[in-house]
């Protein structure tokens, strides 16, 4: 003799095809936010950092946990008898988990690669999850200094970067004039 229980589960049952849909829906909720969460996160990446396209005479790199985005050289205005003040400029973001360190810059164009302003101890620190900004006028940003040959717009340069816990990290780095679109576009 089939008990109530029995009947609620036969086939055909309202209570057996509510359950179905109950558990289709609860599948399908569960899909959405996986999906969610594994696109919006990124692993400890933020909107700044995915910025994977490269804007207009910038440079992007990867080097292990650390985005550098946006890298140029920007000439300022100089008159005609000295050579234009260049300045790498740039933004740093570290995706680990160790605050690593932006010990110096080098480059074959210039004799030395100064941080300015000169109250600044040299090093740029890159804790995790922070970007450091070398992006615009006000910002701080690698000067070079004695430029071994006159710097272009529209050529490159080979930069090295040396930090402390990534080593060294070198690539070619546009040579821009003054402002460019890449450091309005990072303009908070």
């Amino acid at each position: 003799m089939p008990n109530a229980t029995s009947r609620l589960a036969a086939p055909g049952s309202t209570v057996l095809r509510r359950t179905r849909l109950l558990r289709r829906a609860l599948a399908a909720a569960l899909s959405l936010i996986a999906v969610a969460v594994l696109t919006a996160c990124g692993g400890a990446r933020n909107d700044y950092s995915a910025t994977e396209r490269v804007l207009p005479n910038s440079v992007n790199l990867d080097a292990g946990p650390l985005a550098l985005r946006h890298l140029r050289i920007e000439l300022a205005d100089a008159d005609r008898s000295s050579p234009s003040m260049a300045v790498l400029r740039g933004s740093f973001l570290n995706l680990g988990t160790q605050t690593d360190m932006l010990l110096r810059v080098t480059t074959p164009a210039a004799a030395t690669v100064t941080l300015s302003p000169a109250d600044r101890d040299g090093a740029v620190a890159l804790p995790p999850g922070v970007v450091a900004r070398l992006q615009h006028p006000e910002d701080p940003g690698w000067v070079l200094n004695q430029q071994r040959a006159p710097l272009a717009a529209g050529s490159t340069a080979a930069v090295t970067f040396h930090f402390a816990s990534q080593g060294r990290v070198t690539t070619q780095v546009p040579v821009t004039n003054g402002m460019t679109p890449a450091a309005e576009a990072e303009r908070p």
